[in-house]
């Protein structure tokens, strides 16, 4: 029995970490704003089991993971990296500053409802989650960089009037 080893490459093993070190960081910062969702409108759920508030380790989990996020953005490849993690950290703070405002004015128009608005603030998050992936889509799809193809989602691509 004969059997045949890939050896990959110095340059394509560092290339196999980086994208794998990128997947953990955009799931690590897509958890921690699901959590932030919930934490930010109810904090007694998640400090009913931990004796510490999570809220700085969870905005920095957001920041960072979506700053990652934006960074890795097929569409973003053709300009500096220098540029490209200053629009990611940029357009991080923006989305997670806004849905920090988004979940404080839900905790003030449902202020007696704590399981309603822990609801509403998850939804929120969903909501503001998904366009701004629908969003990041628009833009790697509409443009034209040499050598990227972006593979199209019919999901996304439901968005689009015909």
């Amino acid at each position: 029995m004969m059997t045949t080893e890939t050896v990959l490459t110095e340059e394509e093993q560092w290339r196999n970490l980086v994208q794998n070190f990128c997947l953990a960081a955009i799931f690590q910062g897509r958890l921690s704003y699901c959590l932030m969702s919930i934490h930010a409108v109810n904090p007694h759920i998640l400090n009913y089991w931990l004796s510490f508030d999570l809220y700085p380790y969870l905005w920095a989990n957001m920041v960072y993971g979506i700053t990652i996020m934006i960074y890795t953005r097929p569409s973003l490849r053709v300009i500096s990296p220098f540029n490209r993690m200053v629009f990611g950290i940029l357009g991080s703070l923006m989305f997670n500053h806004s849905s920090m405002i988004c979940y404080n004015w839900l905790s003030t128009i449902i202020p007696d409802n704590s399981y309603f608005l822990t609801f509403m603030g998850f939804l929120a998050g969903r909501i503001m989650m998904v366009h701004l992936l629908a969003f990041l889509y628009h833009i790697d799809t509409r443009t034209n960089v040499p050598g990227v193809i972006v593979l199209r989602n019919s999901t996304f691509e439901s968005m689009y009037s015909r």
